[in-house]
């Protein structure tokens, strides 16, 4: 964000309006210069700067002359600098626009993978809980079939060969608790690397 402002600032820089405006008057000045001189230099040279100032024509007729000479060549001049400042401030506004556009696209590709991030951790904390949901179950079976084992000691023969059919039921459980609880932990892991992958994206 600090080097698009830094671009911005330099870009408006790089419209100097100052030295454009020093060249007009530098411009206007020698125009001036170049009339007085060529109509009016005689008068210099023998009467001095004042007298130039007494001899200056009343008649609206030259002065109107003067102000087309004038017009004739400073209007050309001051529309040539106008399309040139026209044309850099057109060359500014496209570059702020892209410059704003590749900032929207960078911050609409951060939300989707905020948004994705979100849902992989959600997705994780929930596969956490069912691993230790499913712990908890094989926790449970196995003190069952302990204790179905010590039951076992003092049973008659009908009774061992209910308990028996009961450990098998719950053997046969807590097999699929482990591979659930195995899969669940590869899910993790995956999960995981997802979540890595987006936090190591600029």
């Amino acid at each position: 964000m600090s080097n698009s402002n830094k671009t911005s600032s330099a870009d408006l820089n790089s419209i100097k309006t100052g030295w454009v405006l020093t060249i007009l008057v530098v411009i206007g000045l020698v125009i001036v210069g170049f009339y007085f001189f060529n109509f009016n230099s005689h008068i210099l040279k023998n009467e001095g700067l004042w007298k130039v100032f007494q001899n200056l024509s009343a008649d609206t007729g030259n002065w109107g002359t003067f102000g087309d000479y004038v017009g004739g060549i400073l209007n050309p001049v001051i529309a040539a600098f106008a399309f040139y400042l026209i044309a850099k401030t057109y060359e500014l506004q496209k570059r702020e626009l892209e410059a704003t556009r590749s900032l929207l696209e960078v911050s609409t590709d951060a939300q989707k993978n905020q948004i994705k991030l979100a849902a992989l951790t959600a997705l994780l904390n929930s596969n956490l809980m069912k691993i230790d949901m499913l712990n908890s179950e094989r926790i449970n079976l196995h003190e069952t079939v302990e204790k179905n084992q010590l039951r076992r000691v003092t049973a008659d023969e009908e009774e061992k060969t209910a308990i028996l059919d009961q450990n098998s039921n719950h053997l046969t459980h807590l097999e699929i608790t482990v591979k659930n609880i195995k899969e669940y932990n590869c899910d993790v892991a995956r999960l995981e690397e997802q979540i890595n992958d987006l936090l190591k994206k600029p």
